[in-house]
């Protein structure tokens, strides 16, 4: 027997945009994006949305609101493209009631919580455009002192995403001021800036967004569309003297095109000349590009989503690093295990982590490994019949190469092969795959998965020459974990500010936390700007979705006024205690707040007097979510338990379960 029932939620949406509804049912979709069933906006109250439509009375029915682009196809044969902007991920989806049918809802809240995600990249994809220091000069003298603005304009469509008359206009048009007006839904401009009050993105005021002529001036447009050849953008550049408010009109003072389509890599640098508007030559445009695509292989849906959650009751977890800890250091922390193996982690398990992280690699044959160094050392004769160690790169290697050679740690070069007296045990070998990792360990231990992937220095040395191109990296890193993932706690971080985005882009299921060793006289800093502080890394955090930040620990001890920097924007901190791997650091740093503590030697700094992770109670328990609410951060914002995993105890606590979020194909 079928039902009628209507839908109704208010929200408000930019142009193009409108609201859909996706759901567990048949009639409903079975939460595919291509199955969403968009609604109707109601021709008074432009914020109403509704739709009518019949249900199977004897099937239960849960459902998402979810704010969509809808592409209609050129050739009536191939389907509708669905581009996400949005979409409610409360754990605990809505569900239609006897008096549901009557109630108007509010887009992102149930029971008074507001909890919204942006979308991820299917059909589409994303490119972004980075303006740092140096990335935009003017030469004439006059502007010197001036304010900068910059607006990015899509100025070719898509053929088929906007009407005959547009494209007519477009052709025949010869004043640009007509094109920058026509500006239409699609493709989607965005722009954010690394300061507390520009870094949410969002669509450009009307003349764009502030560029600031300082050192650590950051600017990012983040463009989505579906073939680069087919789209050009306008930038044009506005600059508001000295005296003016923001309130003033600024002056137009140049422009320059970028041409995606005359990009040869998936990530580089370009410069154009910016013109005044009589064509003149006036300064120059300077801008990284990125360009993200979708995962192939990979089918995502509005089942659920753990991209932006951490429960209340998740804190000072004991996380072991690289396992029971570096194996080469010279600190009295060093590993007894080679690090990085799963002997290594088996052993931290053992003795109470609640998390073990790791690094991860690709092989040349395209297999995600487990290794620290960006290079490792063969020993051979030379002709003089002596010995020579020579650094290989790792992704020079296949599989079998790497887990075949006699192969030694950096280190060793100058400082003597290192024996552990366990050479051919199997779960002692260097390079395990993330297969295995994720197999052969206990479930209730979560992962903490670095993804090493080199960048550029601020002294323009490159910290891994000739990297394998970005999106092929992380698609088989992405497809691994995704399927042997199950129920595991699992994070990702990296260093590179981004692979922390394209990883937030390419999956809607496992959230991201960027490293940074914050400001500090030990290690060189990145070229990148976003790693510079803690305090930039926040507000990288919030421009991209990503969990928090896992912090340098000697950082935080030096100011633990950060912590609560973090703390106020809704993020999530784990942090790394390098050399200062002691119980007691350990102890102070989960009495400072953090949610996680990375350090060597499990089996010596953890005083658990249950040595078991945080997790294991979780799954003695049922996924229950009816008690659990949560805040638009993702962050749960109520809970029955609040305990940390402290050297005493490891608490109880009810946890939904992370499968059933994805297909693989």
């Amino acid at each position: 027997m079928v039902v009628q029932h209507t839908f109704k939620v208010k929200c408000q949406v930019q142009a193009g945009e409108c609201l859909a509804v996706t759901g567990s049912s048949q009639d409903l979709g079975r939460w595919k994006k291509q199955a969403v069933q968009p609604m109707v906006q109601d021709t008074e109250d432009k914020d109403l949305w509704q739709l009518t439509t019949t249900l199977d009375e004897e099937e239960d029915h849960l459902f998402r609101y979810c704010v969509v682009i809808i592409l209609q196809p050129l050739c009536p044969a191939n389907p509708r493209r669905i581009i996400v902007s949005q979409w409610e991920t409360h754990l605990l989806p809505r569900k239609i009631g006897e008096n549901s049918c009557s109630s108007t809802d509010t887009f992102g809240i149930i029971d008074r919580v507001e909890r919204v995600q942006r979308g991820w990249l299917t059909d589409e994809m994303m490119i972004q455009f980075k303006l740092s220091q140096g990335g935009i000069t003017i030469y004439k003298k006059k502007y010197s002192e001036h304010r900068l603005w910059a607006k990015m304009t899509p100025l070719v469509k898509e053929w088929g995403h906007c009407s005959d008359q547009d494209i007519n206009q477009a052709e025949e048009s010869i004043d640009i001021q007509d094109v920058r007006d026509r500006c239409g839904t699609w493709p989607i401009v965005e722009a954010a800036a690394l300061n507390e009050n520009d870094c949410e993105r969002k669509f450009q005021d009307q003349f764009g967004i502030e560029y600031k002529k300082t050192e650590d001036s950051f600017v990012i447009f983040e463009a989505q569309l579906l073939n680069p050849s087919s789209v050009a953008f306008l930038v044009d550049i506005y600059a508001r003297g000295p005296g003016t408010s923001d309130n003033d009109i600024p002056d137009h003072i140049g422009m320059c095109y970028i041409y995606p389509d005359n990009f040869k890599q998936t990530m580089g640098k370009l410069r154009t000349p910016i013109t005044s508007m009589k064509f003149q030559p006036i300064g120059k445009l300077t801008v990284d590009y990125l360009m993200i695509n979708s995962t192939p292989q990979l089918e995502m849906d509005f089942s659920l989503s753990y991209r932006n959650y951490w429960a209340d009751d998740w804190k000072g977890l004991d996380v072991g690093h690289r396992g029971l800890g570096n194996s080469y250091t010279k600190g009295h922390h060093c590993s007894s295990i080679k690090e990085n193996t799963i002997a290594s982690m088996r052993d931290a398990i053992q003795h109470g982590a609640d998390m073990v992280e790791f690094d991860v690699q690709v092989s040349k044959d395209l297999v995600p490994i487990v290794y620290h160094e960006f290079n490792l050392c063969v020993q051979t004769k030379t002709k003089q019949g002596g010995e020579i160690m020579l650094d290989v790169p790792v992704k020079d290697l296949t599989l079998a190469e790497l887990q075949g050679l006699k192969s030694h740690h950096p280190s060793e070069k100058e400082g003597g092969v290192k024996s552990f007296g366990n050479d051919g045990e199997a779960d002692h070998e260097p390079f395990p795959t993330l297969e295995d990792i994720l197999l052969s360990l206990d479930v209730n231990c979560g992962f903490n998965i670095e993804i090493k992937y080199g960048q550029l220095m601020k002294d323009e040395k490159e910290e891994d020459k000739n990297p394998m191109e970005i999106n092929l990296f992380l698609d088989q890193v992405l497809k691994t974990v995704l399927r042997n993932g199950g129920d595991r706690r699992i994070i990702f971080s990296s260093f590179n500010p981004d692979v922390c985005t394209m990883i937030i882009n390419k999956q809607n299921k496992y959230p991201a936390l960027l490293l940074t060793q914050g400001e500090n006289s030990k290690y060189e800093d990145f070229m990148d700007p976003r790693t510079w502080s803690i305090r930039n890394g926040v507000l990288f955090a919030e421009m991209s979705g990503l969990l928090g930040l896992s912090a340098m620990a000697e950082a935080l001890i030096r100011d633990p006024t950060q912590i609560e920097l973090v703390k106020s924007r809704d993020q999530v901190l784990f942090c790394w205690t390098d050399e200062k791997n002691d119980r007691e650091t350990v102890k102070y740093l989960k009495q400072l707040g953090v949610n996680g503590v990375i350090y060597d030697r499990m089996d010596q700094n953890n005083d658990k007097i249950v040595k078991e992770s945080i997790f294991v109670s979780d799954s003695k328990l049922p996924a229950t979510h009816a008690s659990i609410a949560y805040s638009s951060s993702g962050v749960s914002s109520e809970s029955d338990y609040t305990p940390k995993s402290s050297p005493s105890a490891s608490p109880t606590r009810n946890s939904p379960s992370f499968s059933g979020v994805f297909n693989c194909t």
